[in-house]
């Protein structure tokens, strides 16, 4: 589903930006030529590490604009802070113990992946998703791991993703999905 104007500045601030700024070596843009991006995947090799080092470098950064009302416009702004500080759960803390373990034991690396609903379809998220996994073989990363609604669920099996579990989240089913190689 593609995310509405007013959610952009917001939605790159907390799905793109930490990574190009922690890890953007992780970082896969589609384009199109002429500079028309249509997709991207941001990702990393190791969730515990990254969330660790993203308290300071990102979310707290983060916080404090909203603060200062960089965001005021923003429908997700108060979802953010509530999260942030725990306030609320975010759909994966929902999820059993045992699920978050084997993610970080079996499944360690990441990713959110975005496409233009324009070029879905069109093979531009397997060829992105093939650029990153490629990648983590080559620094002996066996293991990804990913959330997503039901609807994307078909395309991530026919990649080789398995559905480790499912929750409820706001009338939702919120599915986490892992691969190995």
């Amino acid at each position: 589903m593609p995310v509405a104007r007013e959610r952009w500045e917001l939605f790159s601030r907390i799905w793109i930006e930490p990574y190009q700024r922690l890890l953007p070596q992780w970082t896969y843009v589609a384009d199109t030529g002429a500079n028309n991006i249509v997709g991207y995947l941001t990702g990393c090799p190791d969730s515990k590490k990254f969330y660790r080092m993203g308290r300071w470098r990102v979310t707290l950064p983060g916080l404090i604009a909203i603060l200062f009302g960089r965001y005021r416009n923003s429908p997700d702004a108060g979802m953010y802070v509530r999260r942030a500080l725990g306030m609320v759960k975010s759909p994966e803390q929902f999820y059993s113990g045992q699920i978050s373990s084997t993610l970080a034991r079996e499944y360690p690396a990441h990713l959110h992946i975005n496409v233009d609903a324009d070029h879905r379809r069109s093979g531009i998220c397997r060829q992105l998703m093939e650029s990153y996994i490629a990648d983590l073989r080559r620094v002996n990363v066996t293991g990804i791991h990913l959330f997503c609604g039901t609807e994307p669920v078909a395309f991530y099996r026919r990649l080789g993703f398995q559905v480790l579990e499912s929750v409820e989240f706001g009338g939702t089913a919120i599915f986490a999905l892992g691969r190995r190689g």
